[in-house]
């Protein structure tokens, strides 16, 4: 037998997801790739590690087995991996962050020097809307979390890092004077809103609300990119928009 550490670990997340798909998924790798590592993999034993009904993948009896040792194996290395950084004096572990969709843009810059520093240290970042960072802070599945509005329902240590101000953004369609406007322009111009649960919604219409203006909500949408494209592609849309999408 050679099989490889990689091929283990491809093996025992394929015994854990189900599926070739999933596992690739997981894994961040494409599907034929793991499904030629899973192939290579099978070809040195002579009893079936798993069996495919349909589209369902089923874990024989010694499959369960493998799984089982691949499991053991792999946390073995993981362990001397981790005595071997902290006999170096370096930090060694899975760090997770929680960020907004526009903390994505500058997260990599906070963190890159750490992880250069500590090479031990997995990172995993997760990028979604205000509602799911909060919740995995709350369930305390993340270490730190990036948030462009500090919750009022949690209990939190914060230390702020950078401004965030938002501009109103357009297209260069439509054409304005340059002299200044009122807040009731803003009751003029159709406006795009991020989904429910997104910190630029919330201080944009907290914004509103106190300046008591009825705006035209023109359309919903549930990322930047999205909204970037249908400012750029829609004459007359107009969008608050965090410094770094502006």
């Amino acid at each position: 037998m050679n099989y490889t550490l990689h091929q283990l670990h491809i093996f025992l997340k394929v015994t854990e997801t189900g599926s070739v798909t999933k596992a690739a998924e997981e894994l961040h790798l494409t599907q034929p790739a793991v499904s030629i590592q899973l192939r290579n993999f099978q070809e040195q034993f002579d009893v079936p590690l798993i069996e495919l009904v349909g589209r369902k993948i089923f874990v024989t009896d010694f499959g369960k087995e493998v799984a089982a040792s691949a499991r053991n194996i792999l946390e073995e290395v993981q362990s001397l991996r981790k005595k071997l950084h902290t006999h170096k004096g370096q930090l060694f572990g899975k760090l997770k962050i929680s960020v907004v969709s526009t903390g994505k843009y500058v997260i990599p810059h906070f963190v890159a020097g750490f992880v250069h520093k500590h090479p031990g240290v997995d990172l995993v970042i997760d990028v979604t809307n205000k509602s799911q960072v909060l919740k995995s802070l709350e369930d305390n599945e993340v270490d730190f979390s990036l948030v462009s509005l500090l919750p009022v329902t949690l209990k939190t240590e914060h230390l702020p890092l950078l401004p965030n101000k938002l501009f109103l953004v357009g297209n260069t369609q439509r054409q304005f004077s340059k002299n200044l406007y009122g807040e009731k322009l803003l009751s003029e111009l159709p406006l795009i809103f991020r989904e429910q649960g997104s910190g630029t919604r919330e201080i944009m219409e907290k914004f509103l609300r106190k300046l008591n203006i009825t705006v035209i909500r023109k359309m919903e949408l549930t990322s930047n990119e999205a909204v970037k494209q249908a400012v750029s592609c829609r004459p007359g849309l107009f969008h608050y928009a965090p410094n770094r999408l502006a």
